[in-house]
């Protein structure tokens, strides 16, 4: 299955869904994590 037909979902399963869903949303998480962990970091860079 190529990458294109994949992102379309035409042909994917509920647990492949899942799977980029939970991707997804986890990448989120580290995202907020990080930004949290930093943001002190960040605004002594600005000020």
């Amino acid at each position: 299955m190529d990458l294109d037909e994949f992102l379309e979902g035409h042909n994917m399963t509920g647990r492949q869904a899942a799977i980029i869903f939970f991707t997804f949303l986890l990448l989120i998480i580290i995202a907020a994590i990080v930004l949290i962990t930093f943001s002190d970091f960040f605004q002594e860079l600005i000020t």
